[in-house]
């Protein structure tokens, strides 16, 4: 996958219990909400997308604004 959304912090807990093996590589996170931006770097991921912030405000904005970043 290119980037994995992650909106509540037991979505990131699931993808370790479901994955355990799993590591980030290449793939992007996406976070919405301080708490799931707290365990996700508790879990040790790399955070590269979040949400809300001023300027992205909902995670499709988000996203777009990293993807427009990127080009």
């Amino acid at each position: 996958y290119d980037i994995l959304v992650f909106f509540s912090p037991s979505g990131i807990e699931s993808l370790f219990k479901n994955f355990p093996e799993f590591t980030q590589d290449k793939t992007r996170i996406a976070v919405f909400g301080n708490t799931t931006m707290k365990t996700a770097q508790e879990m040790g991921l790399r955070i590269d997308i979040q949400a809300p912030t001023p300027e992205s405000p909902s995670m499709t904005m988000a996203i777009e604004n990293y993807i427009k970043e990127e080009k």
